[in-house]
């Protein structure tokens, strides 16, 4: 309890309610092998399941608290394995042409994009639906970016972003982008100690991370660093301690007292 309270002071806005936790509870949930019933550990009560996604290996979970519609996409079922073989490269595809992403983080979002986008309108018709929360943990956390991105380009006053361990997902014309059609305190990137993904792809490939960074670089409870990186990585957060030291896959799959993963919180 202590947790929640703690950062709502400094953040009131957004970060630390419980659009925060039921954000981490899905993102988590999507790892998740039986979700039909809504019975697993970060399967939360208060929210209703309203449908699963799977798609070609990928997968989301769209649900709802209220008016407020949750959509978590998985991440990678093995880290190590997509980090070992994983080429980055950069695709264009927007009509702005030096706006570029991750080739692979944007074949998944294209792959999926009919189906989340027709849940989106039906869910948003037949329940009055006022706020729109993209969430995920590690490389789904580069695919709710990339949706949150679309959402905010078609001119949505009330889409947010919660990620948990995201990779890089765009270039610094991509960021800049993205910061100018986004509202204040309507992003936020959790990232956590000596966490691996984050790092990746590399800010030398031409990368860059999205705002806004809430870096816990210690035990959870000595809470968090509020980044400034409104223009660029804050040098005093997560990119402080760079590729060759943040080499972490523990503290990627352990978020806010959530273990994540297929192996995790189910």
């Amino acid at each position: 309890m202590f947790f929640w309270i703690c950062v709502c002071i400094i953040i009131p806005q957004l970060y630390g309610t419980t659009m925060t936790k039921y954000a981490l509870h899905m993102s988590q949930a999507t790892y998740c092998d039986y979700v039909d019933d809504w019975t697993c550990k970060t399967c939360d009560n208060e929210i209703e399941l309203l449908n699963i996604i799977d798609h070609n290996g990928e997968r989301a979970i769209l649900g709802m608290e209220k008016q407020t519609l949750f959509i978590g996409f998985r991440g990678s079922s093995n880290i190590q394995n997509w980090i070992d073989n994983v080429q980055f490269s950069l695709i264009c595809p927007y009509d702005t042409s030096s706006i570029c992403v991750e080739t692979g983080f944007y074949k998944v979002y294209e792959s999926m994009y009919t189906d989340i986008i027709y849940s989106i309108k039906t869910f948003t018709t037949d329940y009055s639906i006022q706020d729109i929360v993209f969430t995920g943990h590690s490389l789904g956390g580069a695919i709710a970016t990339l949706f949150a991105y679309q959402m905010k380009k078609q001119q949505e006053s009330n889409i947010y972003l919660i990620t948990f361990g995201s990779p890089r997902v765009g270039n610094k014309e991509f960021v800049e982008d993205f910061i100018s059609i986004s509202q204040q305190n309507q992003s936020f990137r959790i990232t956590h100690k000596y966490d691996i993904v984050p790092h990746v792809p590399q800010q030398f490939l031409g990368y860059l991370h999205v705002p806004h960074e809430l870096w816990y670089n210690g035990e959870l409870e000595d809470g968090y660093i509020d980044c400034d990186d409104s223009f660029n990585e804050d040098n005093e957060c997560s990119d402080s301690c760079g590729p060759l030291h943040c080499t972490s896959i523990q503290d990627h799959m352990y978020y806010l007292n959530v273990s994540m993963g297929s192996d995790g919180d189910c």
